[in-house]
């Protein structure tokens, strides 16, 4: 085991120094996500309008230490996928056995998600270790019933709540494998019960947060997934067809037929723990809509699957030489593509080139576009920025950090859109100076709100021959007040 344990940890640094010199050495900005988590960073809470608080304080965390760098703002990252890796590896070795657990931790480090995900800093982050190592706990607390299995699981769910709401799948998949793997007795056990308990307190934070401002990020998740709004057959097409490019080219359909074809005995905790999120955002994508990465957890447990059917005898087919080096050919071309891919990612000018586009367009201009921001701020010092889109004000927080990153939504009928709806308001601010930045023109009614009303520069970055950052910015003197309407 001790071979194997150190080629993971050399493999894991290795991959984790190139990542990182990517994100170093890319010049690429941050994208419109990354920059409004920042912004929450700056004033961290038990809740946020489209999210729970877990990546902002991961945010927070590592900004504390070296600065608000894009790399920096990046850099959990670059630490948590690591650590998902070596506890992926620590279940698959207790469920199977060293080398099969090197095996599943190799392919884990290097799915196309995890790839593009390492690079950018996201919720997804956080969940993925969360659900991994909530999953590490339920197999040692399935063996143990100690409690400190069990209340690291509860810990573990708990914190992934507080990450992604759909982390709340786990108790699906939890309840599915006590029912189809005959453990019943999972139900009447105290110490689960408590489990359930810690994570629900853990995550309590974040539901009082909610019910204190209206239930804004339910109402936010329901408003994106589009459910109600009729099947979408094209829609499941394309999220099942996304499932390529986040599992792997080949990985995605050897995980279809290893569902049927392994028999092995952690079969049915292996299948309850990947088919139901898959199934569940699959149904939300017939049903509404669904982005391709929204079933990524899927993949932990799916990992599991394909390895151990690649790597562990198989007395259905037999244990011959044949078999065993047709499998092993078949997980070094699955790995190759990964790496092909993940190659891709961090270096996309032969796509670029082939497509005719910049596939990394939306990360680049903004450092600019704050500039020119700030220039025009030096020459109105006490005027506020003002928007009504959220790309522009958590950019421009970002890059250009407006009068202590007091830029305001132009929200005079008090609609719920996005974070700045409900953080900031105009009611306070009569007799004030605002920058308008818009990419249309001057709102038809925004005259009328203000003493006067002039265009004072445009904002602009020409990124591809197909794409280019392009606003126009409106000097409002003296707010009179919403009540002026």
């Amino acid at each position: 085991m001790k071979g194997e344990w150190g080629l993971l940890i050399l493999l894991i640094l290795a991959v984790t120094a190139y990542r990182a010199w990517v994100v170093a050495t890319s010049g690429l900005g941050l994208y419109i996500d990354e920059a409004q988590y920042w912004y929450w960073a700056q004033n961290m809470d038990w809740g946020f309008y489209s999210k729970p608080p877990v990546i902002a304080a991961i945010i927070a965390a590592t900004t504390s230490v070296c600065g608000d760098s894009e790399f920096c703002v990046r850099s959990g990252s670059l630490l948590f996928y690591p650590l998902s890796t070596l506890v992926l590896f620590l279940l698959a070795r207790r469920l199977f056995d060293a080398k099969t657990a090197l095996a599943a931790a190799v392919l884990f480090l290097t799915l196309p998600a995890v790839s593009l995900s390492s690079t950018l800093i996201s919720t997804d982050v956080a969940l993925f270790f969360c659900w991994t190592l909530a999953l590490y706990a339920f197999v040692r607390a399935l063996a143990s019933d100690s409690w400190g299995d069990w209340l690291l699981l509860g810990v573990a769910i708990g914190v992934g709540m507080l990450s992604k709401y759909t982390m709340g799948i786990f108790f699906v998949s939890a309840l599915l494998y006590a029912l189809v793997g005959k453990r019943l007795d999972l139900l009447l056990n105290m110490r689960a019960w408590v489990a359930v308990l810690l994570a629900a307190l853990i995550f309590a934070p974040n539901l009082w947060w909610n019910w204190q401002h209206d239930f804004p990020t339910f109402q936010h998740t329901a408003e994106i997934a589009e459910v109600g709004s009729g099947w979408h057959l094209d829609g499941v097409a394309d999220f099942l067809g996304g499932q390529f490019g986040v599992f792997g080219l080949l990985l995605f359909p050897l995980f279809l037929w290893a569902i049927f074809v392994w028999k092995g005995k952690q079969r049915a905790l292996l299948l309850s723990f990947s088919l139901p999120f898959l199934l569940i955002i699959s149904l939300q994508a017939l049903l509404g809509y669904a982005n391709a990465n929204w079933a990524a957890p899927t993949y932990v447990a799916a990992t599991l699957l394909v390895s151990a059917w690649l790597f562990l005898p198989s007395p259905l087919e037999g244990e011959g030489s044949g078999v065993r080096g047709k499998k092993r050919k078949t997980f070094a071309v699955a790995l190759l593509l990964n790496i092909l891919l993940g190659l891709l990612v961090y270096h996309p000018a032969p796509l670029n080139h082939l497509l005719n586009t910049d596939l990394q367009k939306r990360l680049k201009g903004w450092e600019e576009i704050g500039q020119q921001y700030q220039s025009l701020q030096q020459r109105y010092p006490d005027a506020l920025l003002l928007s009504e889109s959220r790309a522009i004000l958590s950019e421009l927080a970002y890059y250009a950090r407006p009068q202590g990153l007091r830029g305001v939504s132009w929200n005079p009928q008090h609609l719920l859109r996005h974070h700045y709806d409900l953080v900031t308001t105009l009611e306070d601010n009569v007799g004030r100076d605002f920058l308008l930045v818009t990419d249309t023109g001057l709102p038809a009614s925004a005259a009328s709100y203000f003493t006067s009303e002039e265009q004072v520069g445009n904002l602009h970055m020409d990124i591809h021959a197909r794409y280019k950052l392009d606003y126009k910015v409106w000097l409002l003197r003296g707010f009179k007040g919403l009540e002026t309407q």
